[in-house]
């Protein structure tokens, strides 16, 4: 879609204009035969006239348009915007061209608003999709090298990055019978609180009629009021640029200038609070080293009396060094008297532990005397054989000779772990765990187990196999 076009004759038509713009009646392109050769302004493509369900009348491409056209990635609402601005300014008394291309092609205005003497023009750009803060930079400074201004309009549903970094407005589509309606953009700013206020629900065309009667202008604020009052957020937002009155500006600047009287009158407040407080440090310093001198003086007179003291202390001192020492040499001696009992009394105790331990050895080897090397193997295959039969687990005997940590047992490990202790000796029995299990041979070596009380009865499992060896006749 778009709203102008070439004609082979008349040169530039615009569909938004009575006239075309020059001279020619909406008749005499649309629907006439033959058919006027029109083309595109952007990439000189075939188009024809027609008029849209709402009647609006505008240009569309003939079958096979070109894809990089930019005009037709423009969107309808786009489109509506453009032809509202237009309207707006041309009731404002100026002249509106819509889809205004420079001659090399380094910018496209989407309504180029000119004054009837052609000195003064203003662009008014749609920008309902999203560009980058560099870009639209970029695109205004372009507008500003031909002398032409520029004020960016976004719908008011739209959230936009650049706002106030260049010249721009959002604006509200009528609801319920309204007119266009600016909402952001435009400030005052409010004296007495210092503060620039947005200035919603502001008339489209009134805003316009200012803008290029040059009743509003864009107007950088200055770094410490950017801080804005946004009346519908019930809060503050940031502003750089904004468009305002020549007296709000003045009031600004009154304002800063009101701030920084009182700014320098309260420097002035603050040097001479600095001053008065450097005239009471002085005298304070002074007053100081007096009290220090004073202090001085009486640390004199202390420390010769503390020398006196102290000299009379050190005599002190040294008799008591003397006891001390005298103390020590006696408690040293008795710790040395101490030292030697408690190592005669270790001495005793490890030859009873030695002795003991040599009797218990004696006393497991006389026991172990009473058996054959067949017998041992009798009693551990009565123990190793209900536990093969029942879980097919093979318990493991200690190779070595039975040492004091089995009580010169034969230890049976299932796994790794410990089954029981076969034949513990009766006189080593204190050194067994409490809850290992005990085999014996019969109801006599139970016995003597049981008869020492260092064992209880139902730890103990015993065969019936007889004292000694029997014999058997082949």
């Amino acid at each position: 879609m778009a709203f102008a076009a070439i004609h082979p004759e008349a040169g530039r038509v615009d569909a938004t204009l009575l006239d075309l713009g020059c001279g020619l009646s909406w008749t005499m392109v649309h629907k006439v035969r033959p058919r006027i050769a029109l083309r595109c302004p952007d990439c000189g493509y075939g188009v024809h006239a027609k008029v849209s369900a709402r009647k609006l009348r505008y240009f569309a491409h003939d079958p096979g348009r070109p894809a990089d056209c930019a005009w037709l990635n423009e969107s309808l609402e786009h489109h509506l915007l453009k032809l509202e601005l237009a309207s707006r300014v041309r009731d404002a008394g100026w002249h509106a061209e819509l889809e205004v291309r420079a001659d090399d092609g380094t910018w496209r205005a989407d309504v180029l608003a000119s004054a009837h003497d052609g000195i003064r023009r203003i662009a008014w750009e749609a920008q309902l999709s999203p560009i980058t803060d560099d870009d639209i930079r970029d695109r205004t400074e372009r507008y500003r090298g031909e002398g032409i201004e520029v004020c960016w309009v976004s719908p008011a549903e739209t959230v936009v990055p650049w706002m106030s970094k260049v010249p721009s407005i959002r604006v509200r589509d009528p609801r319920g019978g309204d007119s266009w309606a600016v909402v952001d953009g435009v400030a005052r700013f409010d004296f007495q609180n210092g503060v620039w206020i947005v200035v919603e629900d502001l008339d489209l065309t009134r805003f316009i009629r200012w803008v290029l009667h040059e009743q509003t202008a864009p107007h950088q604020v200055l770094p410490r009021y950017r801080r804005v009052w946004l009346p519908s957020e019930h809060g503050y937002g940031r502003r750089q640029l904004i468009w305002t009155t020549q007296r709000s500006v003045g009031e600004e600047a009154r304002h800063d200038a009101m701030r920084q009287r009182q700014e320098a009158w309260r420097r002035e407040q603050e040097e001479k609070k600095q001053q008065a407080e450097q005239l009471r440090k002085e005298e304070e310093a002074r007053q100081r080293e007096a009290q220090r001198l004073e202090e001085e003086r009486q640390r004199e007179i202390r420390a010769e009396a503390e020398r006196v003291r102290l000299e009379e202390q050190k005599r002190q001192w040294a008799i008591e060094a003397e006891q001390a020492r005298q103390r020590r040499e006696a408690e040293e001696l008795q710790r040395q008297e101490q030292a030697a009992a408690a190592e005669r009394e270790r001495l005793l105790k490890e030859q009873q532990r030695l002795l003991q331990e040599q009797q218990e050895l004696q006393a497991a080897q006389r026991w172990w005397d009473e058996l054959s090397l067949k017998q041992i193997q009798q009693l551990q295959e009565a123990v190793a054989e209900p536990l093969w039969k029942k879980e097919g687990a093979r318990l493991e005997f200690a190779p070595d000779v039975p040492t004091a940590d089995t009580a010169y047992g034969i230890a049976a490990r299932l796994r790794h772990r410990l089954y029981g202790i076969l034949r513990p000796s009766p006189a080593s029995l204190y050194r067994l765990p409490s809850t290992v299990p005990i085999y014996v041979r019969n109801a006599r070596e139970a016995q003597l187990l049981i008869d020492t009380g260092k064992i209880e009865p139902v730890r103990i499992v015993s065969f019936d196999f007889p004292d000694h060896e029997q014999m058997f006749l082949i």
